[in-house]
């Protein structure tokens, strides 16, 4: 997750770097680059930036600077926020990010979903986006049954449950037995209050897209745009998983510009992001995850701790 890794010191030069690779000669692609960048520099590093005073730099500079992998990885992502915000993208902004990732030496899975939307090839990085931003188990993509069924019913396959798993269903459905207040009863109630359908049911998540679920109770998140925006921020910056960054990516996609779609909602959502409050949601959750004690998408075995106390759980991640 960009800024998180980066010291104070490195602001003004990150800054610098995000102005010189997405302010185009025509000037910002969407109001919103410059008022987001503004916020994360100010939340996450504590510091106040006047972008229109700072230097133009190079990926030359910065790379001096920037000599980690991992932090020269994050600024690539934040320039790639910068495109989730527009619509459509301009294709001079794509070209820039990919100018500055290709003299840092990334290659990066949420360069090829602003590829995708650059060239307005919806179906592709819809496909691409649930692909590559799988939270299943093991090898799960390459099952046999779960090709087949990508083979007959496309990229829906990726996030919902398709056809009838009875025992997948029962395996959820036991949840309403765990005590009350533990984490397992909490998941239950989340579900019911929302009229969700179970894993294992027709039309409901798959237990790979109901995996974030977890983090939904954990981490006191709600189920509209915005707390889906608030969700993926945390894990984005909680979770070593390559595809949690592109998973908050995606989501600042589907629910600003709607230029991404989703498989699983039948409405369009945007412009979450244009609301100030929206901002500061966001910018509060990746502070929020970035000091999270556990990895919420990595080696956590949720249903092996369905009966313990969710306020322990919370606890243990460092959660209020």
């Amino acid at each position: 997750m960009f800024l998180i890794h980066n010291t104070t010191e490195q602001a003004p030069l990150l800054a610098a770097a995000a102005v010189s690779a997405c302010r185009l000669e025509a000037g910002w692609a969407s109001p919103l680059q410059p008022l987001l960048l503004e916020l994360l520099f100010d939340r996450l590093l504590g510091v106040q930036l006047d972008l229109e005073a700072l230097a133009t730099t190079t990926p030359q500079q910065l790379g001096g600077v920037l000599r980690e992998p991992m932090q020269r990885r994050e600024l690539i992502e934040l320039l790639v926020l910068l495109e989730m915000v527009c619509r459509p993208i301009p294709a001079a902004l794509q070209a820039s990010v990919e100018r500055w990732a290709a003299a840092l030496a990334v290659e990066d899975r949420v360069l090829l979903l602003a590829r995708d939307l650059t060239r307005e090839s919806q179906a592709r990085a819809t496909a691409d986006f649930y692909r590559l931003n799988w939270i299943g188990e093991g090898d799960d993509q390459q099952d046999p049954h779960f090709q087949a069924l990508l083979e007959h019913y496309g990229t829906s396959a990726y996030a919902l449950t398709l056809e009838a798993d009875p025992q997948e269903a029962r395996r959820w459905q036991a949840l309403e037995h765990c005590p009350p207040g533990s984490l397992g009863r909490g998941l239950w109630d989340f579900y019911q209050q929302r009229g969700f359908r179970l894993p294992g049911q027709p039309g409901a998540a798959n237990a790979a897209l109901a995996h974030h679920d977890w983090v939904h109770l954990v981490a006191g998140y709600d189920t509209t745009p915005i707390g889906e925006l608030e969700v993926t921020a945390f894990m984005a910056a909680a979770s070593a998983s390559p595809g949690a960054m592109l998973g908050f990516l995606g989501a600042v996609s589907i629910y600003e510009t709607g230029l991404l779609q989703s498989v699983v909602l039948n409405q369009e959502y945007g412009h979450t992001l244009s609301d100030p409050a929206g901002r500061e949601r966001v910018a509060a959750a990746i502070e929020r995850g970035s000091s999270c004690a556990v990895d919420p998408l990595l080696g956590v075995d949720y249903f092996a701790q369905v009966d313990q106390p969710l306020a322990t759980i919370r606890a243990a991640w460092g959660l209020a």
